[in-house]
C-alpha cells in the first residue's frame, strides 16, 4: 500500500514538472511569436494550450485524490495541498503565453511591438523564462537555492511594464488600438513572473513548512 502511496506522489510530482516545462516552453515560443512575428510560433502555442490546461486539470484530480484515499499526513500533506495551488497557477501562466501569442497571430504579418519598446519586452521575456527555469527545477529537485532571487527578478519585470506603460501613453506613443494592446501585453508578462512568484513561494511551504 505504502509503495503504491509513493507511486502516486511521484506521478503527481511528474506531472506537475511536465505542466511547468509546458508553461516555459509556451512562454518561450510565445516570445518568439511576438518579437520575431513568427506566426507558426504562435500557432504552436495556442494549439498546445487545451493540452496543458487538461494536464493542470489532471494534476489537481491526482491531488484530491490522493487527499481523499490516501489521507496524507505533515509534510505529505503539505505537498498534496500545495500541488492543487500550484496546478492551478502553471495552468494560468499557459493562458498568459496563449493570450500573448494570440495578439501576435492577430497583428501578423505586422509586428506588434514597437521598434522602441522591442528590448524592454525581450527583458521581460528573458526575465520570466529564467524565472520559470528555476520553477522546474526546483520542483524536480526540492532545492530551495532555485527560487533565490525571484522576487527581485519579479520587481525588475514590473519595472520595466511600467516603461512599456508610460511610453505608450506618451504623446508621440502608438495608436490607440495598438497602444491598448502593447500595455496589455506588459501585462502579460507581468503577471507571468507574478504567478512564479507565486509557485515558489508554495514549494517553499510545501519543502520546509515556512510562508513566505
Amino acid at each position: 500500500m505504502r509503495n503504491a502511496y509513493t507511486a502516486q506522489l511521484g506521478d503527481l510530482n511528474a506531472d506537475l514538472c511536465e505542466l511547468a516545462t509546458g508553461a516555459e516552453e509556451a512562454m518561450r515560443r510565445a516570445s518568439r511569436a511576438l518579437l520575431d512575428a513568427d506566426l507558426r510560433a504562435a500557432e504552436e502555442v495556442i494549439a498546445r494550450g487545451e493540452a496543458l490546461a487538461e494536464l493542470g486539470t489532471r494534476c489537481e484530480d491526482e491531488a484530491v485524490k490522493v487527499l481523499a484515499l490516501q489521507a496524507p499526513v505533515a509534510a505529505d500533506l503539505r505537498r498534496v495541498f500545495s500541488a492543487v495551488r500550484i496546478s492551478s497557477d502553471l495552468a494560468r501562466m499557459v493562458g498568459l503565453s496563449v493570450h500573448i501569442a494570440e495578439a501576435a497571430r492577430r497583428r501578423f504579418p505586422e509586428p506588434i511591438v514597437p521598434t522602441d519598446l522591442i528590448e524592454p519586452f525581450e527583458e521581460m521575456a528573458r526575465l520570466c523564462l529564467e524565472m520559470c527555469e528555476r520553477i522546474v527545477a526546483a520542483l524536480r529537485s526540492s532545492e530551495l537555492e532555485h527560487v533565490e532571487d525571484l522576487d527581485r527578478m519579479d520587481d525588475r519585470v514590473d519595472e520595466l511594464k511600467s516603461v512599456v506603460v508610460g511610453r505608450v501613453v506618451a504623446e508621440d506613443g502608438p495608436d490607440v488600438v495598438n497602444a491598448v494592446d502593447v500595455a496589455l501585453l506588459g501585462r502579460y508578462f507581468e503577471r507571468y513572473a507574478d504567478q512564479i512568484v507565486d509557485v515558489a513561494s508554495r514549494i517553499v511551504f510545501f519543502v520546509s513548512g515556512r510562508k513566505n
